[in-house]
């Protein structure tokens, strides 16, 4: 279950991290913030916490990075 990378990109972009800098202000390692952005593993709730504290994000931005696709495809 992907997240929507190009988003937390975005989100990333404007609040100036790099990877680099959203590992040390989340305290994962570098390499699991590049798997979570290029979908070779999907963040514990550990890390989706971690990130969504980092980039100050709101619940919406969060349910849209990391869990919109499986929203979508969920019916009601």
């Amino acid at each position: 279950m992907p997240i929507d990378a190009k988003l937390l990109k975005s989100k990333m972009a404007l609040k100036e991290f790099n990877i680099d800098s959203l590992a040390s202000e989340t305290g994962l390692n570098r390499d699991t913030i590049s798997n979570i952005i290029n979908g070779k593993n999907f963040p514990s709730y550990t890390a989706i916490n971690a990130i969504y504290y980092a980039l100050k994000l709101t619940p919406e931005e969060g349910m849209q990075i990391f869990f919109a696709r499986d929203l979508r495809k969920t019916k009601v």
